[in-house]
């Protein structure tokens, strides 16, 4: 087993870990109920941490984070459907769930 990350928040570690599990990478989310000890206990010993199965899924694993935590750049954009204006990182509209257009 590996330490492949701490995260901010245990939310923040359920997310990546269900988008590793669905990679086919396996991975456990540890210490998601030790928020309470910041202070007693050092924030690197609290903070949710992400631990690979397989350490030889590493480099896999990081490639996948880094593609999750990327800035999407681009212009905002309209819905055609229902003219709701979204932020360039979404595919479909939250509003109306059209597709984006190409």
């Amino acid at each position: 087993m590996k330490l492949l990350l701490r995260c901010d928040h245990a939310l923040q570690a359920a997310h990546f870990a269900n988008a590793l599990a669905a990679a086919g990478i396996r991975c456990e989310v540890r210490n998601t109920t030790l928020a309470g000890a910041i202070g007693d206990i050092p924030w690197l010993e609290c903070a949710p941490q992400l631990w690979l199965l397989d350490d030889l899924d590493e480099y896999r694993a990081r490639e996948l984070l880094n593609d999750l935590t990327r800035q999407v750049a681009g212009p905002p954009w309209r819905c055609t459907s229902c003219g709701e204006q979204l932020e360039p990182q979404f595919g479909a509209c939250w509003k109306c769930g059209a597709p984006r257009p190409a």
